[in-house]
């Protein structure tokens, strides 16, 4: 790796919504390459060419940018698999493959958590249905209310239908109706 590439893999991060392509052992390239340049530096310092010092912060510079527009790009493109978009690994490196894998699956355990707020009535509504019980009407039953203080009925006879547990026993042990 050279300035010249670097700089050009910033051109690409900053100018495109795509993530430029990188080789896989890039994070290792872009080490050997600072601590290059770190060393030229110190040994710069012994001559007294201070130049060296300006390039070794403008690589640190540009490389954390790099570095950080790749990251909300990686997270853009977890949170659109975690809404059911193909995941893509295009253009990553090996620990931003690790990187998209986490935030892929923690943005899909939080969609399951907010899901489930949303779901709540229909659990609800779910229970309910589970406590409700068929019952075929076999006498004429005029509107009443139920152990669950609502109102019921009129039921004509034959009529089939569906009612809480406790106001369904009640019917049937009064001989007016029977349960499907």
């Amino acid at each position: 790796m050279d300035f010249d590439e670097l700089r050009q893999i910033h051109r690409q991060e900053k100018n495109s919504s795509q993530l430029a392509n990188i080789s896989e052992d890039f994070f290792l390239q872009l080490k050997a390459f600072i601590a290059e340049k770190r060393k030229q530096y110190l040994e710069s310092l012994k001559t007294g060419a201070l130049e060296k010092a300006q390039d070794v912060s403008n690589i640190e510079r540009m490389a954390r940018e790099i570095i950080q527009i790749r990251e909300k790009k990686i997270v853009n493109k977890a949170l659109q698999a975690s809404f059911g978009a193909e995941p893509d690994v295009t253009n990553l490196c090996d620990q931003e493959k690790k990187l998209y894998e986490a935030l892929t699956k923690t943005f899909q355990s939080y969609k399951k958590e907010i899901d489930a707020l949303f779901a709540l009535p229909e659990a609800e509504e779910k229970q309910k249905d589970l406590n409700m019980v068929s019952v075929q009407i076999i006498q004429d039953v005029p509107a009443f209310v139920g152990t669950d203080l609502k109102e019921y009925g009129p039921f004509k006879k034959g009529q089939i239908v569906k009612l809480p547990s406790k106001t369904a026993e009640l019917l049937i042990a009064r001989k007016l109706a029977l349960q499907q």
